[in-house]
């Protein structure tokens, strides 16, 4: 479309030539009179046609018959209205029209034809205040023609059904919203709206604030509009409140908000929290007021202030921590340290840019203490294996009937989202960002070089993930299932427009667009957890808390990183798109089951001992003529006993002829031979000594108590070899 057309789609002709009338704010004398003695319609055609011809002239639009009626009780309130006051009706100010049509006693039908004689003679622009929002679409019918509101209803109507709106929907409510626009435009043309006008109407009709987003997705669909607005009408979650604070602090800080490269949430939530470091400026130091102010000091008395901080304090006004259930309790330590980040980042960020020179050094006085850090390592939040499972068994078998509520998203969308969630690994937001087309089969066979298996084809497909958090955009391997109820959606989504994608700023098609935007923020855990819950019978929580999209995504990486012969730290890695295994960690849960097998296989390896052969005496024919061979290591002497395990003085060597001490010179001799082996044989414990191992002593006094009289391999006692040997009877 040319410049040209694009401005004659916009025109539109005002219905009444305002210029034709004499438009007077006084009444003359003959009006006055005849204002005395008037008491009809018919009348006043003689005696005031510059007050009845207007009047008639709006009647005149609307043709009718069962209209009439409202059309003449209308003129003749009017004119009630101008003999009353003693002005004609091109006097009165908006208030005056107003309190004409919000009359109770008025009929509906009267009303309608008083709004469009105020709005078409005296540009009454307090249509919204006249509280008759059922009647709007009439009024626009009537104001604008019905050929022309029917015309732009229906180019709009159509837009919305394709891209997914339902067509009862529509006719609805939705005829009287789009004239309410049409109205505050004093335009019905859809090409002459714009966002200004939107947001001035949703302004003047709160309640409606929902049905103006939509129809601005229908505006966006056809062209009118770059992109549709939000749906709800609420204040931004980027307005803070700064009251309390210094205003040079406050300036510095929107400063290096508008300036900052960072993702625009993590600047929002840091904007945050420098803004509540001027709250805790103006309470504790209230001569502080720059950050030029700043010294070491400060740093250490923040740092101390951090550290005993309390959910709560340092409130900001525009925060509303009504319901907070944590108001009061010590803030954790990875609040404490993403606090802390922040501070770093802005006085490290304004030194960079050269608007302060600081006193101090951001990465060493505002350093987390090791305090904190040792409190923030991984703590990956897997959802337990019975409930992750069921969840998975739900999203392959979820039916339309499972949707919850009053849920409009369709049933193969649904679908499709709860199999990405429960098999891709994605975070929430890479999942509402995927491309159309974005699953590819996997054509070729692939051959496991470990075990030299072909992966047949269509056994895997391929995602492509767009750039997200931590990595540039990939393509990871999933099962074949995502890609065929990808396809099941694929095969029925409206055709959209494309959208701007705001991580990447490209113009693209989302696969999880629908009615002209991308699925919510809140979707995933307010839609379609829940119902995957209820399909799988399970509860909205686990051993752990709540069950929630981020959690979903370590559960797929710890059921990869758990199976026999699973993945490969580095391996999860790339799946996961980190780009260092460190944040892999964050998402790997050891499974108590697989800790407790790793326990018994390590304490059984505690029970072996370490046993010396020597070689040379076995191959010589020594140890077949009975010199000794085996030797067991007991930390400081050797035994030569080749039934050592066996022996009754095992855990408390008594030191017989077999035992070797480690610095005697047959030790040493011992250590130094060339052909000597090392290995480990397991000893069986009883009981008794299992306990001793733990750390029983008192079962240790009574082993030995049983002992000292029990003979050794050389046939002496305990008692005889420390020389305790009882002296022979006379």
């Amino acid at each position: 479309m040319t410049e040209a057309d694009s401005t004659t789609s916009c025109c539109w002709e005002w219905p009444i030539d305002l210029t034709q009338y004499d438009q007077s704010p006084w009444l003359s004398e003959t009006e006055q009179c005849a204002l005395v003695r008037w008491d009809n319609v018919r009348k006043a055609r003689v005696k005031l046609p510059r007050l009845y011809r207007p009047l008639q002239d709006v009647a005149a639009l609307r043709t009718k018959q069962s209209h009439l009626n409202g059309c003449s009780k209308a003129q003749t309130l009017i004119l009630q209205e101008v003999q009353r006051t003693q002005q004609p009706y091109w006097a009165w100010s908006q208030q005056a029209w107003l309190e004409l049509i919000c009359r109770p006693s008025i009929h509906p039908s009267a009303r309608l034809f008083i709004t469009a004689n105020a709005y078409l003679l005296c540009n009454f622009h307090l249509v919204h205040c006249t509280g008759s929002r059922f009647y709007l679409s009439a009024l626009g019918r009537l104001v604008f023609g019905k050929e022309l509101f029917d015309l732009e209803c229906k180019r709009l109507h159509q837009a919305l059904q394709n891209i997914g709106y339902g067509k009862l929907n529509l006719q609805q409510n939705f005829p009287s919203i789009l004239a309410a626009v049409m109205l505050e435009n004093r335009n019905p043309k859809l090409e002459s709206f714009n966002v200004e006008l939107l947001e001035r109407t949703r302004e003047n009709y709160a309640t409606q604030a929902r049905s103006i987003g939509k129809l601005s997705h229908g505006l966006a669909a056809i062209g009118v509009l770059p992109k549709p607005l939000r749906m709800r009408h609420y204040v931004s979650w980027k307005e803070k409140s700064s009251e309390g604070i210094a205003p040079e602090w406050v300036d510095f800080c929107q400063r290096w908000r508008e300036t900052s490269t960072l993702e625009p949430r993590t600047r929002e939530s840091n904007y945050s929290f420098i803004l509540r470091a001027g709250l805790w400026l103006a309470q504790s130091h209230p001569d502080i007021t720059s950050p030029t102010d700043w010294t070491v000091e400060t740093c250490a008395d923040f740092l101390a202030a951090l550290n005993r901080l309390k959910v709560g304090e340092w409130r900001l006004h525009s925060f509303d921590y009504t319901g907070r259930s944590n108001l009061g309790v010590p803030l954790n330590a990875n609040s404490k340290r993403s606090v802390l980040y922040a501070m770093r980042r802005f006085f490290r960020d304004i030194q960079h840019w050269d608007w302060v020179c600081l006193k101090f050094n951001p990465h060493y006085h505002l350093a987390t203490p090791n305090s904190i850090l040792r409190l923030c390592g991984p703590n990956p939040r897997a959802i337990d294996d019975p409930f992750w499972l069921k969840l998975v068994w739900a999203s392959l078998n979820l039916e339309p009937s499972d949707r919850l509520g009053d849920i409009w998203y369709p049933f193969e969308m649904l679908r499709a989202i709860s199999v990405i969630w429960t098999h891709a690994g994605l975070r929430q937001n890479e999942i509402a960002r995927l491309r159309l087309g974005c699953a590819r089969v996997q054509s070729d066979p692939i051959r496991n070089e470990e075990t030299g298996e072909m992966i047949a084809p269509e056994t895997l497909c391929y995602l492509d993930v767009p750039a997200g958090k931590t990595f540039t955009a990939f393509t990871k391997p999933v099962s074949a299932i995502v890609r065929q109820f990808i396809t099941d959606w694929e095969a029925i989504r409206p055709e959209q427009s494309a959208l701007i994608d705001l991580k990447t700023g490209e113009r693209v098609r989302f696969l999880f667009q629908y009615r002209g935007r991308t699925i919510g923020q809140t979707t995933l855990n307010e839609t379609i957890i829940p119902m995957l819950c209820a399909k799988a019978g399970l509860p909205l929580e686990d051993s752990i808390g709540k069950i929630t999209s981020h959690r979903g995504r370590a559960s797929a990486v710890t059921a990869l990183a758990s199976v026999p012969q699973g993945m490969s730290l580095i391996e999860l890695m790339r799946w996961s798109g980190h780009r260092n295994p460190k944040s892999t960690l964050y998402y790997i849960r050891t499974k108590p089951t697989r800790l407790a097998s790793a326990f018994a296989k390590a304490d059984q390896m505690s029970h072996l001992i370490e046993v010396l052969v020597d070689h040379t005496a076995v191959v010589s024919g020594a140890a077949a003529k009975g010199e000794p061979y085996q030797y067991y290591d007991l930390g400081s002497s050797y035994c030569a006993n080749p039934f050592w395990s066996t022996c009754p003085h095992r855990m408390a060597c008594a030191g017989c002829d077999f035992n070797i001490p480690k610095d005697s010179a047959k030790g040493e001799a011992l250590a130094a031979k060339a052909f000597l082996h090392r290995y480990l044989e397991e000893v069986p414990l009883t009981p008794d000594e299992q306990q001793i191992i733990k750390g029983d002593l008192q079962k240790l006094d009574i082993m030995l108590d049983k002992l000292k009289n029990i003979p050794t391999l050389d046939g002496r006692t305990p008692l005889q070899i420390h020389g305790h040997e009882p002296h022979e009877p006379t």
